[in-house]
């Protein structure tokens, strides 16, 4: 199954048809539900945190997929989470984000705590193997519940992209 689903992720990467929606992301991001890719694209006038994010993941070896699921993983109020299970597509490294599917601007904090999530594999190791991400989390994060890993960094760029995309909201940016 892994293989096929990888085999199914690097067809869309190399043909570049994952999505034709509204609405410009970095080509190594793809989301792959139109209403979060344009939601996304959107919020990156409002939040120069979640732009950040997006340039920096544009940087990396990595193809990030974000696809929405209304429970991931056993745990069914986890809005978001990020695959430990990396794949590679040449020379690429290929990983994968669920978030909930809701679409609104908590979303896409937890969108931008995910990205976060993936840069710390991307920029911060050479991991390709679920073990390989297992044991950086180990030495970046704590643990927050059966299977799950947290990091501050993860933490505050959440945060700090709620906080941007309330203010943004308040001067009247959409």
């Amino acid at each position: 199954m892994k293989r096929f689903l990888a085999a199914g992720l690097i067809t869309t990467a190399v043909s570049g048809t994952a999505l034709a929606c509204e609405g410009t992301l970095p080509d190594h991001l793809r989301i792959l539900d139109c209403r979060l890719a344009a939601a996304v694209a959107a919020a990156t006038d409002r939040s120069a945190t979640l732009r950040d994010l997006l340039d920096r993941v544009q940087r990396t070896d990595g193809l990030v997929f974000i696809t929405q699921s209304s429970t991931i993983g056993t745990a069914r109020q986890v809005a978001g989470g990020l695959s430990h299970d990396v794949t590679r597509a040449g020379s690429h490294r290929v990983l994968r984000i669920f978030v909930s599917t809701m679409v609104d601007d908590n979303a896409i904090a937890i969108v931008g705590h995910e990205l976060r999530h993936a840069l710390e594999v991307l920029e911060l190791s050479t991991a390709c193997s679920e073990g390989e991400v297992d044991a950086l989390f180990e030495r970046l994060g704590w643990h927050a519940g059966v299977r799950a890993v947290e990091t501050q960094a993860a933490r505050d760029a959440g945060e700090t992209i709620e906080r941007e995309l309330r203010a943004a909201k308040k001067t009247g940016v959409q």
